[in-house]
């Protein structure tokens, strides 16, 4: 018994001198880990602006910045301004590093990149295409093969850019029409866009005036039309219902006012759910017994990524299946089912692709099965719904989509509840 206590007696005070020690050794260090830090953070400054007299962190005089905005630093000559970013991607929790110097009149006179951690490269020349340009950043574009992370680094130069201009540090560059058609077209059919914003679409050729550009989305949620009126382009957006949406190049909807755009569009436009109607009805039947009334919703004003909804009869019963196509890995198209009782309950929860797609990629995924994966979303309503509970640890991509699925999907039932009453 004696020499239990004695025993406990010694670990004891080696456990509190390891603490002491450990808890010195912390004491002496990490004063040297962050005066390294702030060293590096000072070098990559005078790297990218060797000119510079000094520099004065104006950070927090900039009010709210966004996440990517680290550090602003303000040349002490005039020269501009230099900025910390740090962004991830959505295939590593690891930030990738970027300083830049932004001049004062407005434009990139260098740019460095401090830290890279993804699998694939986007190129050593790939920042370098962004010297000299201004806010609007006409000239540079993303990087096939490495779309996310080229995409993650163009939005956090963006993101300076937005610091920079909204607090009147420099003057916003001009952007070209061709730019500003592009960031409305996420806003006439979102569900044609992948998670960075990116179009997932292919050009329909043939098109006749007054439509000058087509597009279609590879997921059939929809088209995408850019149309010429009197007034300038306008976007306009036509779903797999055949429901139109148009938006002005200043990103305003103008349905209401845009009327032969609209109809220029429509006209032009198949509606996907009746195109593809055969095969979705088969998909609907396949999860019911057989006797079950199915029948297409119609005129469904849903722009996310829902390719067709029915109402299904059973016996004295009414559910309702929306059939959605979200965007995963690789862009590809990842077909799904959500079936709703009258409450709204999810009462089925059907995937007609594997959930991780190239799994070789995800090579430590933790989706080990499935089906109870599936099963988690039985029962719930859009209130008991969240998107936490699509997280699949080193599968990002998936969650995503089956995010997208769900949320999309609640959206269609509110809707269908109000067009079939």
């Amino acid at each position: 018994m004696k020499e239990n206590i004695k025993s406990v007696v010694v670990l004891t005070a080696i456990c509190l001198v390891v603490a002491v020690l450990l808890a010195y050794t912390n004491s002496i260090t990490a004063p040297i880990i962050e005066a390294n830090k702030a060293a590096k953070a000072s070098g990559s400054l005078l790297e990218v602006m060797p000119e510079a007299a000094g520099f004065e962190n104006i950070t927090d005089t900039l009010g709210e910045l966004p996440a990517t905005v680290k550090e602003v630093h303000a040349e002490t000559s005039g020269l501009g301004h230099v900025m910390i970013l740090g962004t991830t991607t959505q295939f590593s929790s690891d930030e990738m590093g970027i300083t830049v110097a932004i001049g004062a009149d407005g434009k990139i006179s260098n740019v460095l990149l401090t830290g890279y951690y993804e699998s694939k490269d986007f190129g050593a020349d790939y920042p370098a295409t962004y010297i000299g340009q201004d806010s609007a950043l006409g000239g540079v574009d993303t990087v096939a093969g490495t779309t996310f992370s080229s995409s993650a680094f163009k939005n956090a130069i963006a993101d300076a850019f937005s610091v920079l201009v909204n607090n009147n540090l420099v003057a916003a560059g001009q952007k070209s029409e061709e730019q500003l058609i592009a960031e409305a077209m996420p806003l006439a059919l979102p569900g044609a866009f992948n998670s960075l914003g990116n179009p997932i679409t292919a050009p329909v050729e043939g098109v006749a005036a007054p439509i000058t550009q087509a597009f279609k989305a590879k997921n059939n949620c929809g088209y995408i039309y850019v149309v010429s009126t009197d007034a300038g382009s306008v976007i306009v957006g036509v779903n797999a219902f055949g429901v139109a949406k148009a938006i002005d190049l200043e990103g305003n909807d103008v349905t209401a006012t845009a009327t032969d755009a609209v109809a220029a569009a429509v006209a032009a436009a198949p509606a996907l759910a009746t195109e593809n109607l055969e095969a979705n009805t088969k998909t609907v039947a396949a999860a019911f017994e057989e006797g079950a009334v199915i029948t297409p919703v119609e005129g469904l004003n849903v722009f996310s990524d829902i390719m067709a909804a029915f109402t299904v009869t059973v016996g004295e019963e009414t559910m309702y299946a929306v059939i959605t196509g979200p965007l995963a890995y690789a862009d590809e198209t990842m077909k799904m089912m959500v079936v709703f009782n009258a409450n709204g309950e999810v009462v089925t929860y059907k995937t007609y692709t594997e959930l991780i797609l190239h799994g070789e990629y995800y090579a430590t995924h933790e989706l080990t099965d499935p089906a109870a994966y599936r099963d988690q979303f039985l029962g719930l309503t859009e209130a008991t719904y969240s998107d936490d509970m699509t997280l699949v640890a080193g599968a990002t991509m998936t969650a995503n989509a089956v995010a997208s699925n769900f949320r999309s999907a609640f959206e269609a039932f509110n809707l269908i509840k109000e067009v079939v009453a």
